[in-house]
């Protein structure tokens, strides 16, 4: 069954086995918040990382009950991920997420070459977006890790997303290749990336999936503009993934959905040994609810 919304995401959890959770700083309000209330319906069972003493005090203040959680004592940001890394490599958790610690070090520690949880791949974060204007979920890549990311990171990027994708129910997923402009332009890598991942779509040197492009952004979500530019498409107006260009604008895309929408939306990072729940320290719980759903998804 494809799923189209978070509402049926946050059933399809409600109906699995619980998933052990390592929040790495857990004294960060809303990660702390949006953990207890998975944990109240029974989604995950929560491993709290950190200072115990400002763990404690934020329960308290927002009125949390965590007494029937592990609390593991780590001192800063780097043991924090250190140690919640550890939780999961020795079969402790599940899942790794990240609380007040910066993207940088959680990263770090999971990418250790040695003590890390570095897959066969690239890994790369993805975002999924529910808006009341599109009629399914959207993924889009990749808003934290991939800086400028050349052809052969696209590939990983587009094949992360589709295993993502196939975890959501979708059988054949759409990817679009999205920029600035529509059409190849040898002045614009980003188009003549597009060409050819879609030329090995084609080729089946990449499977699974559709992919198209170069797209505009309104080329990629409305089959309108792709009548009214006179492109002919399977995945344009339809895309199930949406593959940015680079951090810079994938990054202002899920800030402006964050900030200046009612859309809601999930960040984890795919491609390691376990699912990294992976979201701005400033998103609020909702945003931090819907990322644990995305990444017990995918467990």
């Amino acid at each position: 069954m494809m799923i189209r919304s978070f509402d049926e995401l946050e059933k399809l959890a409600k109906e699995q086995p619980s998933k052990r959770v390592a929040l790495a700083m857990a004294q960060e309000a809303d990660a702390l918040i949006a953990i207890v209330n998975a944990a109240k319906n029974n989604i995950v069972e929560p491993v709290l990382v950190g200072n115990k003493k400002e763990i404690l005090k934020i329960a308290e203040e927002e009125s949390l009950d965590i007494g029937s959680f592990p609390l593991v004592e780590a001192e800063g940001e780097a043991e924090s991920a250190r140690k919640a890394v550890e939780l999961v490599r020795s079969g402790k958790a599940d899942l790794l997420m990240k609380g007040k610690v910066a993207t940088a070090t959680i990263m770090k520690a999971a990418l250790d070459k040695e003590l890390g949880l570095r897959g066969e791949g690239i890994l790369s974060h993805i975002t999924i977006i529910e808006s009341p204007l599109y009629h399914k979920l959207l993924i889009m890549t990749d808003a934290a890790l991939n800086i400028a990311p050349g052809l052969e990171e696209k590939i990983g990027m587009v094949n992360n997303a589709v295993t993502l994708a196939k975890k959501l129910g979708v059988e054949l997923p759409k990817v679009a290749v999205v920029g600035a402009v529509e059409k190849v332009n040898p002045a614009m890598d980003v188009t003549i990336h597009a060409a050819i991942l879609s030329k090995m779509a084609d080729r089946k040197q990449i499977k699974g999936c559709l992919i198209d492009g170069p797209f505009a952004l309104d080329n990629a979500i409305s089959a309108k503009s792709c009548e009214v530019k006179g492109i002919t498409t399977q995945v344009g107006g339809d895309a199930d993934v949406v593959v940015l260009p680079d951090i810079e604008a994938a990054n202002v895309m899920y800030k402006t959905v964050a900030y200046l929408t009612n859309m809601k939306m999930a960040g984890i990072i795919v491609g390691a040994q376990v699912p990294i729940i992976l979201t701005s320290r400033s998103d609020n719980e909702q945003v931090k609810y819907l990322s644990i759903l995305s990444g017990v998804s995918l467990v």
